[in-house]
């Protein structure tokens, strides 16, 4: 994939997407190609961020289109049918039995269905009710949880490599070698019919993970087989996370956090607890001069309406340029024509006044998910 796509998208790696993942999704058995993997986790935090019970979200086709490598899977029907493929695919996710040494197992969907709305080219995800409150909750001291960057994670060209890293980065914090009996990885991996050879598992599986993994930059890592007699029994990873774990730290500037076109009232941080307090009053920055991302989309009437109609709106915003290039797309794709002329900026004023809403309404769920972070570590 296109890191520097991926990060077009969804940041930069100072503008860190952090999946707060709960250990018994980092320890479940699953098996998914490299695609259905990333829409996976960019759909688990879109899920995190959902409150009070709301048991789904909104994504633009674009921003599904980014993850995916061949043209003809970024199709209405290629995407679909990947988001069925996600419906139709077990997960098991182990529950240990209290005083003993067993487990409950659960199996379910990855996510519960989805819909497509052809008005705004968006498709709401159905999550599974099970995975959405082990996302909500995942500040589970029993079983505790592991921070997933996801720029790193989606970035990555190599499933085995996006699931080691999970079942690395739990244990990165306290164990420098970290042990895996091979039967483990298989089963973790849902891959025991394959590689009966360890050679041939070392191969495909072991060695591609460990050097896509090292060539993020963001860890340093080794391994050492055990053997017991001429078989390997288990695998030492010895393992240098170079990424930070703890993402939100005292020194965090929420003003900075908030876009330049927001202002945040009655604003208290607590740097000692790592507390952040805010009062959800936000209004409109005046700009004296606005910023337009691409004034070639326009004709020389429908620019100067756009300065007039949008002049309280701060488009260096990154969230705000979003909402620009979303609703230019969508008025030039209608239309198709290469310019906004005055018969099709009615409609695109429309456009953008209800993307600004929407990519608003994004920016405050960053920032009280980011606050949330920083509360609980």
């Amino acid at each position: 994939m296109d890191n520097n796509e991926l990060r077009k998208q969804f940041g930069t790696d100072e503008d860190i997407k952090v999946l707060m993942k709960h250990n018994s999704l980092v320890k479940a058995k699953y098996n998914l190609t490299l695609v259905q993997n990333r829409v996976f986790e960019l759909l688990l935090y879109k899920f995190q961020k959902e409150k009070e019970g709301i048991l789904s979200c909104e994504i633009h086709r674009d921003e599904l289109r980014s993850l995916i490598g061949k043209e003809k899977d970024k199709t209405i029907k290629g995407i679909s049918d990947l988001l069925e493929s996600l419906r139709v695919k077990e997960i098991l996710i182990a529950e240990k039995i209290k005083g003993k040494d067993k487990y409950k197992w659960h199996r379910f969907g990855l996510i519960n269905g989805s819909i497509y709305d052809e008005d705004t080219d968006t498709f709401t995800i159905k999550a599974t009710e099970e995975i959405y409150a082990l996302i909500q909750n995942y500040y589970d001291k029993r079983e505790g949880h592991t921070p997933i960057n996801l720029i790193v994670k989606l970035g990555m060209n190599n499933y085995y490599a996006q699931r080691l890293y999970d079942l690395l980065r739990v244990w990165s914090g306290t164990k420098k070698v970290i042990n895996y009996k091979v039967e483990e990885l298989k089963e973790l991996l849902q891959i025991e019919q394959k590689y009966n050879l360890y050679g041939d598992f070392k191969r495909r599986v072991i060695l591609p993970a460990v050097n896509e993994l090292n060539n993020t930059g963001y860890f340093e890592i080794d391994f050492k087989e055990n053997k017991i007699g001429r078989k390997v029994d288990s695998i030492d990873f010895l393992v240098k996370d170079l990424d930070k774990r703890k993402y939100f730290t005292k020194d965090i500037k929420v003003v900075n956090e908030i876009s330049s076109s927001l202002l945040l009232g009655e604003c208290a941080i607590s740097v000692d607890d790592n507390i952040v307090e805010h009062k959800n009053k936000i209004v409109d920055k005046p700009v004296n001069e606005i910023f337009i991302p691409d004034e070639e989309v326009f004709t020389k009437g429908t620019l100067r309406s756009f300065k007039k109609d949008f002049k309280g709106i701060d488009f260096e915003n990154e969230y705000m340029e979003r909402a620009f290039d979303d609703a230019v797309m969508i008025t030039l794709d209608r239309d198709d024509v290469e310019t906004i002329k005055a018969s099709s900026y009615k409609f695109f004023k429309g456009t953008l006044e209800n993307k600004i809403d929407e990519y608003k309404l994004e920016e405050q769920k960053d920032l009280k998910h980011k606050e949330e972070m920083a509360m609980n570590w």
